[in-house]
């Protein structure tokens, strides 16, 4: 019964994972509210880290390479529960969440911040953008005329 357990919860994990990766959804968080959610831009994140580049995953969500490491911890641990017949981790698993959820809804708050502050200075300077060129080339027709 334990191996069945595990089994359903490994193969519902590994088919939702293979499924966001394949057809990315929207979020109905930022449809509804016009804000970014703690968990927006976290499949370009997982995207970012299977192809090595860990600072567009953190650019993307700053919680996206701690949730990939618990994500494929989680995929081992069931693995392991698997293979054991045992049914040790989800449990254990539910104690810790019980005891730290405080810290988890902190770090996604956080991260609800993080994610719309980085939008927010990106639509403040980007109107700023073609000024800065239309100075630089300004500058670069001056000096060549000086």
């Amino acid at each position: 019964m334990n191996k069945v357990k595990s089994g359903i919860i490994l193969i519902i994990l590994f088919s939702f994972l293979c499924l966001v990766l394949l057809k990315p959804v929207m979020c109905i968080f930022k449809s509804i509210t016009g804000f970014f959610c703690s968990a927006c831009g976290m499949t370009r994140a997982f995207i970012c880290i299977l192809h090595f580049d860990f600072l567009g995953a953190i650019y993307n969500n700053i919680l996206s390479i701690p949730i990939f490491i618990f994500i494929f911890y989680t995929l081992i641990m069931l693995f392991k529960d698997f293979i054991k017949n045992e049914y040790s981790y989800i449990p254990s698993l539910l104690i810790f969440l019980s005891k730290y959820y405080f810290v988890i809804l902190l770090l996604l708050f956080i991260s609800f911040i993080f994610n719309n502050l980085k939008r927010f200075f990106y639509l403040i300077i980007q109107p700023f953008k073609g000024c800065f060129f239309l100075f630089f080339m300004l500058k670069l027709l001056f000096e060549k005329v000086n």
